[in-house]
Order: C-alpha cells, then sequence, then structure tokens
C-alpha cells in the first residue's frame, strides 16, 4: 500500500512539472477521438506541443515511423486517410478542429519522414538523413489561410532542385513547382504562391516534395508528403488572428488544432528573433511535443518565394 501511495504521489508531481508553460505556450491540442495510425511503420518521433481535434482520425493503414507531443491539438471530428501510405509519423503539439473529416480511403503516401539518401557521402553524422514534413503524426493538419506554408526539414544532399506538387483527395493535380535547394540544409517554408489555386474550405488535399538527385526523379527518388485542409476560423480564432503579437497568434492557433498556421507563425517569429530565449523555448517545445525533437536545431531557411 505504502509503495502504491508513493508511487501515485510521484506521478501527480511529475504531471503538474510536465504542466509547467509559460503564459503564452504555444501548444498544439489534437482532437477528441483523433487516432494516430494503427499499423504505421517507420522512423522519425515527436513530441506534445500540438494537441489534434476531437474527432479526427489518422490513417488506418499508414505506414510510417514516429510519435507526438501535446504542443498542438487537433479540432474534433478531423480526421486523416484512413488508407493513406507513407514513411514517417507525428506528435502531439497540435489539436485538430471539431468535425473536420480527412479522406476515408484516401491512396498516397503521407508521410513524415521520407526516403533515405542514396549517396551516403553527402549525409552528415550529426543531422537527420531524411526529409521530414513538420507535421503531426497523423500527417494530418488544417489551415485557415488559403495559400498555407508548409515546412520540410532538407538533409544534407546533392540535390539542386526539388519538386512540389499538390493534389486534391481525388489524386488530381492541383499545382506543381520547382524548388531550388542548391546548398541548403533546415527547415525549408514552401509558400503556395499567389497564383497557386486557393484552397477549397472543408476540401483535404496531399502534397508532395521529392529531391531531384543526379537532375532528375526515378522510383527511388527521395519525397515526403502530407495532408492539408482549410478550414474556416471561429470567432474566438478570428479575434486572436489580429494579435500583433506573433507568439500569442502562434498560441491561438495551437489552441485550436490549426496545426500549418501555428507552426509557420512560430517559425517565422522566431527567424526574425533568433536570439530570442522566450521563442526559442516555445520552438523546442513545440517540435518536440510532436516527436521532432531530432531537428529542433535545425536551421531556419528563407521562403522559397
Amino acid at each position: 500500500m505504502k509503495r502504491r501511495y508513493l508511487a501515485s504521489i510521484l506521478s501527480v508531481i511529475a504531471l503538474i512539472a510536465s504542466s509547467a508553460f509559460s503564459a503564452h505556450a504555444v501548444t498544439f491540442t489534437p482532437p477528441i477521438n483523433n487516432g494516430s495510425p494503427s499499423q504505421a511503420t517507420g522512423g522519425a518521433s515527436r513530441g506534445n506541443m500540438f494537441t489534434p481535434a476531437a474527432g479526427k482520425g489518422a490513417p488506418q493503414q499508414a505506414t510510417g515511423g514516429a510519435s507526438r507531443g501535446n504542443l498542438f491539438t487537433p479540432a474534433a471530428g478531423k480526421g486523416a486517410p484512413q488508407q493513406a501510405t507513407g514513411g514517417a509519423s507525428r506528435g502531439n503539439l497540435f489539436t485538430p478542429a471539431t468535425g473536420k473529416g480527412a479522406p476515408q480511403q484516401a491512396s498516397g503516401g503521407a508521410s513524415r519522414v521520407g526516403n533515405y539518401y542514396l549517396n551516403s557521402s553527402t549525409v552528415s553524422t550529426t543531422e537527420p538523413a531524411a526529409l521530414i514534413a513538420l507535421l503531426p503524426q497523423n500527417f494530418y493538419g488544417t489551415t485557415v489561410s488559403e495559400r498555407p506554408t508548409i515546412l520540410v526539414y532538407l538533409p544534407t544532399s546533392n540535390a539542386q532542385e526539388a519538386v512540389f506538387s499538390l493534389k486534391d483527395e481525388a489524386g488530381n493535380m492541383q499545382y506543381q513547382m520547382n524548388i531550388s535547394v542548391a546548398g541548403k540544409t533546415g527547415i525549408i517554408p514552401i509558400k503556395l504562391p499567389a497564383n497557386a489555386p486557393a484552397l477549397a474550405a472543408g476540401k483535404n488535399y496531399q502534397w508532395f516534395l521529392a529531391l531531384k538527385l543526379d537532375g532528375q526523379l526515378s522510383p527511388s527518388t527521395p519525397y515526403v508528403d502530407g495532408w492539408v485542409q482549410r478550414i474556416q476560423p471561429s470567432a474566438e480564432l478570428a479575434t486572436a488572428m489580429q494579435e500583433q503579437d506573433a507568439l500569442k497568434r502562434a498560441t491561438a492557433f495551437g489552441k485550436n488544432g490549426v496545426w500549418y498556421d501555428c507552426v509557420a507563425t512560430l517559425a517565422t517569429a522566431y527567424t526574425s528573433q533568433p536570439n530570442n530565449a522566450t521563442l526559442r523555448k516555445q520552438w523546442e517545445e513545440l517540435l518536440s511535443s510532436v516527436s521532432l525533437k531530432e531537428i529542433v536545431r535545425a536551421n531556419l531557411l528563407a521562403s522559397t518565394n
């Protein structure tokens, strides 16, 4: 009895200590009933900054390799592809929004971590050697933007160019562009340009980023992908989006399970103030919460456009 009582006390103390975030801690809360891949496999991990929204389900037969955290909370009812395939996993910083559902039988390769490079001589022993999508464990996230910013970690490679593409849920190509990655290593923000079609609210889209090794794409081309759905912000979130303080905006996005805008807003703020200890701590906590601790110290690169 004494051992059991002591264990209970220690558990409570640990819980209190783990929840001691700052006043404006950026946390992602996944929506209720949001499940991670039932048969996922792979090689990456996440943290607890993001919390998915209630009712969001991750791929039921997805393949991948990572875990999550608590910074982001997904919104209720949002579900990721039920039969998506891929090669990575997510975290818990983001919380998907209520009532949002992702493809139930979507096909593809949604994954947080891409293939490893074929040319091992270009890979650093101190950096992750794979493409990594900054996403929750279910490869799925929401945005309030018609043309969101997508963040991807680029490892060292000999690639000069990458191809970014966006498809609708039925697999129809919506947009494609080439991105220069020559000499780039770190987290790159991919902003959909003004000439890209606006995402329709309530629709699911799958994006892909593939590296051209030796100047071309092939069956063994390293790539990473994920899902995105545009949602309409609640009145509360719309008001919070007017905040001048970027950290407060990021916190509001995380609280409402809007992953893409949460992580992009915090990344922009941190990039503009790299010596800000508060922003650095929030950035590290957010990525760790979605099991992306391995890239918390990666360089934040300039936007693609």
